[in-house]
């Protein structure tokens, strides 16, 4: 009798040992409004952590803690791209309409807070510019010295990182290798995620600037044809124009590049279209409402697409102008696209 007591109170403290060491968790709740019997996905970078069937608007994910502070993020499939959030290891609250991602709330994270004060400032700040009729390049710089400031003014918060990551776009390589140096200057032993994405991201971009070897690549055209960058650009100076049906600025400047490939293309110039797209119907519309008669080609993944991430395309329009497999220039858009692809012409 004595021994079964002692090997039941053995059992109950072992099962207590157990119920003490579980896996410490914090609670990130989701109330999206619109999105009943849709599936969201729970995702860190590209890895998918778990999903969960919306009901009621409501949706919930019991998540590890982890020792860093990394970001996470949300998704439905009819997105383009994740929201991705701060946690901060916290039980967290996300709010909104499934139909505008862009403004959905987070509630419960110090540093999802900050996140969403930097937003609001840069809103603020662009709507005030767009009020005032500020020329748009000098509106753009605005913008970006607003950002840089910010990342420069706080080294040591992965915030700031991420603002850094998050608005790559605005900046050339020198720029984000000075944010990126004054980061590590504060503390050298500092590391996140968006630091990371950010130190990899310039890498590419660097090796895709004018005067660079171009960086190959096949993708297929609209009838399921491999089309190989190398092997269309030999003898001629081509054009590698990143677009998407759905890109308002791309469709703008479209009549542009069509103006371009009407004046030079018997003289030696051509065109690549690579399209962010996922709906093949959408992009063929639209390349044949706008007149582009050029090759195209889509692997159909939207922002996943494996050209752009070759060529570190973290906006839309952009281009890389290339001859004799080298890069010649990048992002030319309306007349100073007309001129350097006549100055590339002569020489």
């Amino acid at each position: 009798m004595k021994t079964k007591t002692l090997f039941w109170a053995a059992m109950i403290l072992m099962m207590a040992a157990c119920t003490s060491h579980k896996e410490p968790q914090f609670n990130i709740k989701v109330n999206l409004a619109n999105a009943d019997g849709q599936t969201v996905y729970l995702q860190k970078g590209e890895q998918i952590l778990d999903s969960a069937v919306i009901k009621n608007w409501d949706a919930e994910f019991n998540t590890p803690v982890r020792s860093d502070n990394e970001m996470y993020a949300v998704m439905l499939k009819q997105w383009r791209r994740p929201f991705s959030f701060f946690t901060d290891n916290k039980d967290i609250y996300l709010e909104g309409d499934a139909q505008n991602p862009n403004n959905i709330m987070v509630k419960g994270s110090p540093s999802q807070d900050r996140l969403n004060a930097f937003t609001e400032s840069y809103n603020a700040l662009e709507s005030k510019l767009e009020a005032d009729s500020t020329p748009q390049a000098d509106a753009d710089e605005i913008l970006k010295m607003h950002c840089f400031d910010y990342v420069w003014e706080n080294p040591k918060d992965p915030v700031a990182h991420y603002v850094l990551y998050r608005y790559k776009w605005a900046f050339g390589p020198c720029e984000i290798r000075t944010m990126i140096d004054n980061i590590h200057h504060a503390d050298s032993t500092l590391t996140s995620g968006n630091l990371k994405l950010a130190e990899e991201y310039v890498e590419k971009l660097e090796r895709v600037q004018a005067g660079q070897p171009i960086i190959d690549f096949t993708q297929n055209d609209a009838n399921g044809n491999p089309v190989t960058l190398s092997k269309l650009a030999e003898g001629k100076l081509l054009l590698v124009d990143f677009w998407a049906s759905w890109c308002p600025d791309c469709r703008k400047e479209n009549p542009n590049v069509v103006a371009a490939y009407q004046k030079f293309h018997d003289k030696g110039f051509d065109i690549l279209g690579v399209s962010f797209d996922t709906n093949k119907e959408s992009w063929l519309a639209a390349i044949e409402k706008d007149g582009l008669t050029w090759t195209h080609v889509s692997d159909l993944q939207g922002w996943g697409n494996a050209a752009g991430a070759l060529y570190s395309i973290a906006f839309i329009p952009q281009n890389a102008l290339i001859k004799d497999g080298v890069i010649v220039a990048r992002n030319l858009e309306g007349e100073e696209l007309m001129k350097e692809i006549e100055v590339q012409l002569n020489k």
